[in-house]
Order: C-alpha cells, then structure tokens, then sequence
C-alpha cells in the first residue's frame, strides 16, 4: 500500500473510531484468523492518517485509516480501508464495524445505517454487493472472479452493526474494503458522506 520505509513508526492502538454517539469498532477475519484488535506496526503519515499492519503465514492486512478534508460542510468524515494481500489462498475475507451503544431507533440500508439523538446523528456505511461486483469487474480493489461469488447477502445489517462477508483471496491477490463513518450535529445528514470514491480517498490519505 505505501513504502513504510519512509514512514515514521509509532505506538499501535485500536482502530475506533470515536464519535459523538459512542465509538465505532472493528474486527476483521482473514481466513481462519482472527485479527487482534491491535496492530503488530503502526506509521503516521503526513496527512494525519495512519497505516496499521498484522501478518500471519497465510496473509498480510494493512488497514489505513484517516479523517478526510473532501468531505461535505458541517460532516466530519473518517474512512477505515481494509486492504488484505494473500500469501496463500484465503478462504474468507470478514469485516464487521459496530458503532456501540447505538440508538435503538435508527435508520438503515443495504450497506449503511443512520443513529440519531437529540444532540447528534452518525452513519456507518461501506460498499454493497452490487458495488463489490461492480468494482470486481472494472478491476478495482476486489479480485475479478468476486464478480461471480459475491452473493446477494455479503453485508448483514444487526442494529448498529454491519458485518461484510466477502468470498476467498486466492494466493498473490488482493481485497479491500471501505468503511466510512461520518457525523454531525443533530439535523444534519451524514448519511450523503458515506457513499464515496474509494480510491481518490486514498489518494487524499496518502498524499
């Protein structure tokens, strides 16, 4: 993703993110590996953003996460990208973000969902299935054979929680995986920056 060789090393942390309404937490898995909630290396960049990294025998995930500056007016705006390289083939790629202690009453779509308070409104979202095939097949972020195995019920919606369960990596490939989360004061309409250009984000993080 990035030449960590010019990058400056420091002390690796959990990658919520915290909001008005509670913080957002994830947790991948890569095959049959469960990723620890903490990084084996963590860089700062110069954009603020930060790259984490885990490696195992089968896999390497590097995750670079960051506040973005080309988000609407009024919307604070993070963005979580997943990115796993396989070593050997990988049988499942798992990514579940869960803005914890989220309201009960909240609205949802395929991919994203809305909480709201008095005092504040947060969304979470990433890309559909039909946005994973579509990138599958303009050769985008995801593998091309994704565009055939992607299924219908990849992401799974459970109150403030969204879970994406995407198909194999084989060996020498590599999958991402975006999760945006953006906030406002109550009133406001987050939920319009969650639905972005992946790749010119990443542009922006790791300018």
């Amino acid at each position: 993703m990035l030449d960590t060789e010019v990058l400056a090393r420091t002390a690796p942390r959990a990658l919520d993110v915290v909001t008005p309404l509670g913080a957002v937490r994830f947790a991948a898995r890569v095959g049959g590996w469960d990723v620890p909630a903490r990084p084996e290396l963590t860089w700062d960049l110069d954009s603020g953003a930060r790259l984490c990294r885990w490696r195992s025998d089968s896999a390497r995930l590097d995750v670079l996460s960051g506040r973005t500056a080309s988000g609407p007016p009024g919307i604070a705006r993070e963005v979580t990208i997943f990115r796993v390289l396989a070593r050997e083939d990988v049988g499942e790629f798992v990514v579940e973000a869960e803005l914890t202690g989220a309201p009960r009453e909240d609205r949802t779509w395929e991919s994203a969902f809305t909480a709201e308070t008095a005092d504040a409104v947060v969304s979470v979202g990433g890309p559909s299935a039909d946005r994973l095939r579509r990138c599958s097949r303009a050769g985008q972020h995801v593998p091309p054979y994704w565009s055939r195995l992607v299924g219908g019920d990849a992401v799974e919606r459970t109150g403030g929680r969204l879970t994406w369960r995407l198909p194999r990596v084989d060996r020498g490939d590599y999958a991402e995986l975006w999760v945006t989360v953006a906030w406002s004061a109550a009133g406001g309409d987050p939920g319009r920056a969650v639905d972005l250009d992946a790749g010119r984000v990443m542009r922006e993080l790791t300018q």
